[in-house]
């Protein structure tokens, strides 16, 4: 299952301030992956994959330095159909983009972020 993020913003670890990357953002979505023994009732893990618009350089920027980042990032996401975001996210850059060849990235959720998606995706 998945859901569409309608607003996101966003800060590294090193950082204090989040910031607003809606419009850098073309298309969001946060996906569960199915947990490969049917008898498990949570999901395996989950994903946020975001589209780039291609003049979005400096948030391209950011999301390739985090690459290399120990500590988790955190996104704050209002996804589609909940009334409250979901804040505080922790991901960590799994793929970055390439803005003009491959303008998407992913970020993955480590498992001390789970509960703040189960029951929403």
């Amino acid at each position: 299952m998945s859901r569409s993020i309608q607003q996101i913003t966003w800060k590294r670890s090193s950082e204090t301030d989040y910031t607003d990357v809606t419009g850098a953002v073309e298309a969001g979505t946060v996906s569960a992956t199915p947990h490969p023994n049917p008898d498990v009732d949570r999901p395996k893990g989950y994903t946020v994959t975001l589209t780039l618009a291609p003049d979005s350089t400096a948030f391209a920027n950011d999301l390739q330095e985090a690459l290399l980042d120990v500590d988790p990032a955190r996104l704050t996401v209002h996804l589609d159909g909940m009334d409250e975001p979901i804040e505080g996210l922790p991901v960590s850059v799994s793929k970055v983009p390439h803005l003009g060849t491959q303008n998407t990235a992913e970020l993955g959720v480590p498992p001390d972020g789970h509960d703040q998606l189960h029951g929403h995706v």
